[in-house]
């Protein structure tokens, strides 16, 4: 089989190259410094009503005691919020920085942005670009994308992409990164208690090259949508505007989700993947879902294809769920840990908005990162 050399991806995509193996040579995670309890997040949803009369009294009470009760219902005992004055480019920058330590940034032909909490022109990854060249003076002209629409899958299209261009293009390294602002997404109102009180923040990424000599090659990745006229509207929302994070998100379109049809559409979803590929005859040693229901869709999932708890990788009940970062910052932790071993799978599955989904195979190499 040919193999590229070296050289610029534009290079290689004239010359006809075709590279077999994609590999993941770098992880990165950022969890904000900020923790907010079950009871805190309640509190923070009943601080706008006035209780001046006995239904908003009522309210106030029943949203503490079903505060009291998330972790029972959920296996959720918290989430991390990013501060007030922190900007989605800025920490996104952070981590790239983070997985190119290594790496030449002259290589770098494409910066792929994963975001269900940030929206409209120019984009995060534009903006990460424009900074990273007053720091980086070897960076060039890369491919930049923002990925938004398939919400808490909008990682998995990314890896995708990224898997893509390295086979087919010829590109060198493709960062694709996941940056999830969701506290400044959800409605802080009793009304959305069931949608407001399961997400939380975080960035997460990966860097791919051509080749085996990374931390895990990917061995298969695939991404699509299960949309219909039922599932279109389960999950909506916006998120800031790119170009101005520090303006609120409008009310009407603060993030909703009708909760039993999402819990039972993704377990069906996570099931009917894990089979597939226990059918096909891989083994699947990690499993690295989407951080939804931790009690109500993972934990059942496991139970209906016989995986052993042991192998879920789950930050749920710490993190809440961080939406598209879900994959990128579990693939992190359990990369910097020595519970990996060589020739180990790890599957990722992604599900989201409008039951859009995605999943990979992984197979780790043994290689490690500092």
């Amino acid at each position: 089989m040919l193999q590229c050399p070296p050289e610029s991806h534009l290079a290689s995509a004239a010359r006809g190259c075709y590279v077999p193996d994609v590999s993941i040579i770098s992880t990165a995670s950022i969890l904000p410094v900020e923790t907010v309890s079950n009871i805190q997040i309640g509190e923070r949803l009943i601080a706008g009503v006035m209780v001046d009369d006995e239904p908003a009294a009522d309210i106030v009470a029943q949203t503490r005691t079903r505060s009291e009760l998330i972790e029972k219902k959920t296996g959720l005992r918290s989430r991390r919020f990013f501060s007030e004055d922190a900007r989605p480019a800025d920490v996104g920058l952070t981590l790239l920085e983070r997985l190119m330590d290594r790496a030449s940034w002259s290589d770098l032909d494409a910066i792929i942005v994963s975001s269900s909490s940030t929206m409209g022109f120019p984009g995060l990854s534009q903006q990460m670009v424009a900074m990273a060249r007053d720091r980086h003076s070897a960076l060039g002209d890369p491919f930049v994308l923002d990925i938004n629409s398939n919400a808490c899958t909008s990682f998995m299209y990314a890896l995708q992409i990224g898997a893509a261009q390295i086979r087919g293009m010829g590109f060198r390294k493709v960062a694709c990164i996941a940056i999830e602002f969701s506290s400044r997404c959800i409605a802080y109102d009793p009304v959305a208690f069931g949608t407001s009180t399961l997400f939380g923040d975080a960035v997460a990424g990966v860097l791919l090259e051509a080749g085996r000599d990374g931390i895990a090659t990917v061995a298969e990745v695939k991404a699509s949508s299960l949309v219909n006229d039922e599932t279109i509207n389960l999950i909506k929302g916006g998120g800031v505007m790119a170009a101005t994070p520090d303006h609120p998100v409008p009310r009407d379109v603060r993030w909703f989700m009708a909760g039993p049809p999402v819990a039972i559409g993704a377990t069906k979803i996570l099931v009917g993947e894990i089979k597939r590929y226990q059918e096909e005859g891989h083994a699947i040693d990690w499993l690295i879902p989407h951080q939804a229901n931790l009690t109500r869709i993972l934990i059942p999932a496991c139970q209906k294809v016989g995986i052993d708890p042991s192998k879920l990788c789950a930050s749920f009940a710490e993190t809440g769920n961080t939406s598209s970062a879900s994959i990128p910052l579990l693939l992190d932790q359990l990369a910097r840990s020595d519970k990996v071993k060589a020739g180990q799978n790890a599957l990722l599955i992604g599900f989201g908005a409008s039951f859009s989904m995605g999943s990979a195979l992984l197979r780790f190499t043994g290689n490690r990162q500092d």
